[in-house]
């Protein structure tokens, strides 16, 4: 009966997706799409069994495992399952939890993972390994790096080249910080 009923469901995803809007899609694998190529745009929802690539995607999408890919930006709520590979080559709104996250431009959001990396600025990150290669305002991790910190770096080892808030762990690194290297609380020399 469940079975019938997720074919009935698949079936429905991709019977809604012949629109012009591309409202939705069902992916086997990437390249193995219903309702929408990995050349398409998406705004509503997708359901990605093994692994799908599109252009740009807004709205919610779901995964269970594998390798889920965005040419261009994202814009809403992605949920993996299980073990999955998040890619956005270009800026993220929203929020993605996956096993690993990698948003090439911005993230206004957050990213939860065990590993999250951002090439531009993020908001919040929270999982074992989080970088930024711009500013990042809140990282809470094992191993938390960012060029610069704005707000707050949580976790066991905090480092940032540019402290404009504060870092709580069991070392902390900032090239403006008190001392360059502090256990327990670190911040920069002018806070106060």
């Amino acid at each position: 009966m469940k079975l019938k009923s997720l074919i009935a469901g698949m079936a429905l995803i991709s019977s809604l997706s012949v629109s012009a809007s591309q409202g939705a899609q069902f992916s086997v694998l990437p390249g193995v799409q219903f309702g929408a190529t990995k050349a398409d745009s998406i705004d509503g929802f997708s359901f990605n069994l093994l692994g799908a690539e599109n252009q740009n995607v807004s709205g919610f999408d779901l995964s269970l495992i594998g390798y889920r890919k965005v040419n261009g930006n994202f814009s809403g709520l992605h949920l993996s399952l299980f073990l999955e590979a998040f890619r956005v080559d270009g800026n993220m709104k929203g929020i993605s939890l996956s096993l690993w996250n990698d948003v090439k431009g911005s993230v206004s959001g957050g990213t939860l993972g065990l590993v999250n990396t951002v090439g531009g600025d993020a908001t919040f990150q929270f999982g074992g390994v989080n970088i930024v290669n711009r500013e990042a305002l809140v990282q809470i991790g094992f191993v938390n790096y960012a060029q610069q910190v704005g707000g707050l770096q949580f976790g066991l080892v905090n480092a940032t080249r540019r402290l404009e808030g504060l870092q709580v762990g069991l070392v902390n690194y900032a090239e403006n910080g008190v001392l360059p290297v502090l256990p327990i609380v670190n911040f920069r020399k002018t806070l106060f």
